[in-house]
């Protein structure tokens, strides 16, 4: 069977009483039973918004991370149907893999998503930031660059995605940053996650109140160091599309290159001020560290372009780095 055929209908049994109106750590202890498989909840890893993830066991001690969301209204509900979905049909090395999903019904007869994903010890991106900046190292470029063509790869495979009537649909992630990409074991291999803020990529705005519920998901989903200008200041009769991704893109290979974003930086060398601004002004400087090349350089500064029109896409930044 299918890992989401009946997805609708399908219901998991909790074998603990896990119920809506506990604290997020309430879980922890829990054990769930999902299509015949029993999982011991062991600590909280993270949360944000109406989701949690927790570190979880299996009968045979093999770890797993369990994203928990909470349906508290039907535009949760859908949105979470559809990132299971998306994720179910992205096969890609660089994206994270569901293992299995389900739908638990609570005893207020409220509902919970459980969505039974890989552990990565070793943490994301940003915990490999984190230690560099604390014992003052820089990554070497060619590190830099071998994690972040990958992560492109993936990028590239939203962008490629086709629905399954085989017509081209890119999606865009929009909340491509250090902390949302994992790291498998031997540090080699990138992996981009947290699909919840994934959306179909190209939208018209077509009047004041769809720009207004794009910039305020935006303002939701997106991380405001990463996000896109085009996200900050929705204009009516403006068109958004896979290239907000790019700009994230451009400002992680920042990140893992200098330690924060470009306009974190910009922010905490004036000693203040909105990052929104900084972000909608294109404000920033590339350190003169004489650290990396020309190259990295470029890639950063063409990817930060806060027109979208000029910005570059997926598939000419992997050309770039495809030349190095």
């Amino acid at each position: 069977m299918s890992l989401f055929s009946n997805f609708v209908d399908s219901v998991a049994t909790a074998v603990d009483s896990v119920t809506l109106n506990k604290q997020s750590d309430g879980l922890i202890h829990s054990v769930i039973k999902v299509n015949q498989e029993c999982f011991k909840l062991q600590k909280l890893l993270g949360e944000g918004g109406f989701a949690f993830v927790y570190l979880a066991q299996d009968d045979k001690k093999q770890l797993y991370a369990i994203k928990v969301i909470k349906c508290v209204s039907k535009e949760v509900t859908e949105n979470a149907k559809k990132e299971g979905i998306l994720l179910s049909r992205l096969n890609h090395d660089n994206i994270i893999k569901i293992k299995d999903m389900c739908m638990i019904k609570e005893d207020d007869r409220s509902k919970m998503l459980y969505m039974i994903m890989p552990f990565y010890k070793r943490g994301s991106v940003q915990d490999l930031i984190d230690n560099n900046r604390k014992s003052g190292k820089y990554l070497e470029e060619g590190y830099i660059l071998s994690l972040f063509k990958q992560v492109c790869l993936g990028v590239k495979a939203l962008a490629d995605y086709r629905n399954r009537q085989g017509i081209h649909q890119p999606w865009a992630h929009r909340d491509i940053k250090p902390a949302n990409i994992l790291l498998s074991d031997d540090g080699k291999t990138p992996v981009l996650m947290d699909f919840g803020s994934a959306r179909i990529a190209r939208i018209e705005i077509g009047d004041k109140k769809m720009a207004n519920k794009i910039q305020d998901e935006a303002a939701e989903h997106c991380s405001m160091p990463y996000r896109a200008p085009e996200l900050f200041d929705v204009k009516v009769n403006s068109k958004i599309d896979e290239r907000v991704d790019v700009w994230s893109l451009g400002c992680t290979l920042f990140a893992m290159a200098y330690g924060e974003s470009p306009f974190e930086m910009t922010i905490n060398r004036q000693g203040g001020g909105s990052i929104g601004l900084a972000v909608l002004n294109g404000q920033y400087t590339i350190p003169d560290k004489g650290l990396y090349s020309n190259l990295l350089q470029d890639l950063i500064s063409s990817m930060l372009t806060v027109d979208p029109k000029d910005r570059p896409t997926i598939h000419s930044i992997l050309q770039k780095i495809s030349f190095k």
